[in-house]
């Protein structure tokens, strides 16, 4: 009898041996999708969460819910080389190449050599590669997973390597004017006349001759600049595409609604068309998404441009899930680089409810107002961004007051428009009278103080104009998506990732 249990043991152990590395390709991904909302901390997503609970006639569940509810859920910390807080560029490098490094750095380690990422890794095993962003491709998030730079600022060298170098098979974005030669207006060049004006026109950032976006063609690359030419391209006729859809960025989501600007994909319509085409790679493909307005929503402190930057994103993680549900071998991971502005839905004291009588005869009375579902009603009357209502009104106080009552269910006087837009003397440009030294970035700080003035109004405070410490969620479903469960380092992202295509990261170039 030990006898037959030792040879069936032997038996079961020798089946387990053959089958095991069977087993454990099945359990790694072919397919990585990386969806980074820049800015994108807990404080956003419980915006949207909350918004979808309160506000009449909203989805049954958002696609963050199904994600969460089908996979694993972890947080991720954000600090940066040596700070407590981090740059986009250096928590880009970080996801994308497992390296802490210092503020604006990209591509590289704190002693500035270069790294490899997991595009690097992606192409090395023969699979498909694709950057996505609603910024610009040379902006740092997408920037990080393909050039190496000392500083966020050199666009141009990152437009060049990026064409250069050739990593990236489907690339779509903004960020025309940093591929077009000096003296060039995007509007004006041979590829690009499609481009949408409310996507941005105007001169090359560049200062030498190179036409880059030519440059790329001749390597293959489709080029595409309007919303019409992307629906239209046949995946099955291209292996690599450049989309540049405008000049320098695209317009907030809030002000890109139908009634708005057209001819501008969604960041939906981006993913869509890119999995379309790196799908076809037998070998599979790795794809960053970058929903990256909600950064720059949040520094304008503008809550409600910030919600339709979250709805968009939960639309394009939508596109995602659906193609994963129909290849399981999709690994879909959905994190942020920071958190930014300090955003919170606060009970305070304007306008406390009515005292009510309950069933019991007694009356009930609330010393604070806690806030109600009619915030987002009156957050979603607001048609333009509080940026975009600052630029049309020239810094006319009298313009500003009907740009925001024509724009918003909010109104202000002349007084409250002319603080608004008063220069501060020894900054040059307008400040918050509290933490000012919170607020550095002087073409948001308009926007800012109007985000802080009618916060009241929908139960919003901002804490700062600027990134912060708060470390941010990660959710992932698919294969090994059991490794982002619990607490993480952001480095770990780009680590996992690599791990699951056999190589390691960190590494140098």
């Amino acid at each position: 009898m030990k006898n037959t249990l030792r040879s069936l043991c032997l038996f079961l152990g020798l089946v387990l041996l053959s089958v095991g590395p069977v087993l454990g390709e099945a359990s790694t991904p072919k397919n990585i999708i990386l969806v980074i909302g820049d800015g994108m901390g807990p404080e956003a997503v419980g915006l949207l969460l909350y918004y979808n609970r309160f506000f009449p006639g909203a989805k049954e569940e958002l696609n963050v819910e199904r994600l969460m509810r089908l996979g694993n859920t972890g947080y991720c910390l954000t600090y940066q080389y040596g700070t407590i807080v981090t740059d986009s560029a250096s928590a880009a490098t970080a996801m994308a190449c497992g390296v802490k490094t210092r503020d604006g750095m990209i591509g590289k380690d704190q002693d500035g050599r270069p790294m490899k990422s997991i595009v690097d890794v992606a192409r090395k095993r023969g699979k498909a590669t694709g950057l996505i962003s609603n910024t610009r491709i040379t902006h740092a998030t997408p920037a990080g997973f393909y050039a190496a730079v000392l500083h966020r600022d050199m666009e141009s060298s990152i437009a060049s390597q990026f064409v250069e170098e050739s990593k990236v098979d489907v690339a779509l974005s903004s960020g025309a004017q940093f591929f077009i030669p000096k003296g060039t207006n995007v509007e004006a060049h041979e590829l690009l006349r499609s481009t949408p004006k409310a996507a941005g026109w105007g001169p090359s950032k560049r200062e030498d001759d190179r036409d880059l976006v030519m440059e790329a063609r001749a390597k293959g690359y489709s080029i595409v600049a309007s919303e019409r030419e992307l629906k239209e391209l046949d995946p099955g006729s291209t292996r690599r595409i450049l989309g540049l859809f405008g000049g320098v960025a695209f317009p907030l989501a809030i002000d890109r609604q139908p009634q708005m600007a057209t001819g501008i994909p969604r960041l939906g319509d981006m993913t869509r068309k890119a999995i379309e085409v790196l799908s076809k790679n037998p070998d599979g493909f790795f794809l960053m998404v970058e929903a990256g307005q909600i950064d720059w929503a949040e520094h304008a402190n503008d809550v409600a441009a910030t919600l339709h930057e979250m709805m968009e994103m939960d639309e394009a993680l939508g596109v995602i899930m659906e193609f994963a549900q129909r290849d399981p071998s999709t690994l879909v991971i959905l994190t942020a680089d920071h958190s930014t502005g300090g955003l919170a839905i606060a009970y305070n004291a304007h306008n406390p409810p009515k005292p009510v009588v309950l069933a019991t005869g007694e009356t009930w009375k609330s010393k604070f107002n806690f806030n109600d579902g009619s915030i987002f009603e009156i957050m979603l009357k607001q048609r333009k961004s509080f940026t975009r209502m600052v630029l049309d009104s020239r810094r006319d106080p009298g313009t500003l007051k009907k740009e925001v009552e024509e724009n918003s269910a909010f109104s202000i006087t002349l007084e409250e428009a002319s603080r608004v837009l008063a220069r501060d003397p020894e900054k040059g440009f307008p400040i918050p009278c509290d933490q000012q030294d919170f607020y550095v970035y002087g073409s948001m700080n308009s926007s800012a103080l109007l985000g802080r003035l009618l916060g009241k109004k929908t139960g919003t405070a901002w804490a700062v104009g600027t990134h912060t410490h708060t470390p941010v969620m990660i959710v992932a479903a698919g294969p090994m998506s059991e490794k982002f469960r619990g607490l993480l380092d952001n480095t770990q992202v780009a680590s996992i990732m690599a791990e699951a295509w056999g190589e390691k990261l960190p590494e140098p170039r």
